[in-house]
């Protein structure tokens, strides 16, 4: 995946794009692992929003960047 820049020059940590069967519907910009964590927990929430869609995670260049 190539790292998307969102305003001034800053590379989000992680992509969480929601999809309905192969439509992507919404994304979701998480800058840590706790955003993420957050996010796929309203997804767990029947009453939610997000509880419909299927999550997928996409982890950016920022990432293995941190971890070298």
């Amino acid at each position: 995946m190539i790292p998307t820049f969102l305003g001034y020059g800053v590379t989000p940590y992680a992509v969480i794009i929601w999809r309905d069967g192969d439509e992507a519907k919404y994304r979701t910009i998480c800058n840590d692992d706790e955003d993420i964590e957050r996010m796929l927990d309203r997804h767990k929430e029947p009453s939610d929003f997000y509880h419909k869609y299927e999550p997928r995670v996409y982890y950016t260049a920022q990432k293995e960047e941190l971890i070298a």
